[in-house]
């Protein structure tokens, strides 16, 4: 899943631009793309916080580790 999320995170840029300019679609769909797509990342972070580097926690709340 790790590089299913990585490789999403690589190209979603592109394909969100290859949507853009070939069907046209409306701000108001590419913004609801967008949040679907940080769900998405968020919620697998939340998930895997305990066998990460990553802590999506200290990260948004500047935390200290304790230790």
């Amino acid at each position: 899943m790790k590089f299913f999320i990585l490789l999403l995170c690589f190209l979603f840029p592109f394909a969100l631009a290859y949507l853009i300019k070939t069907t046209q679609i409306s701000v108001f769909v590419t913004l609801i793309i967008i949040i679907l797509f940080t769900i998405l990342v968020v919620s697998y972070l939340n998930k895997n916080n305990g066998n990460a580097q990553f802590s999506l926690k200290s990260f948004l709340f500047k935390t200290k580790k304790k230790n």
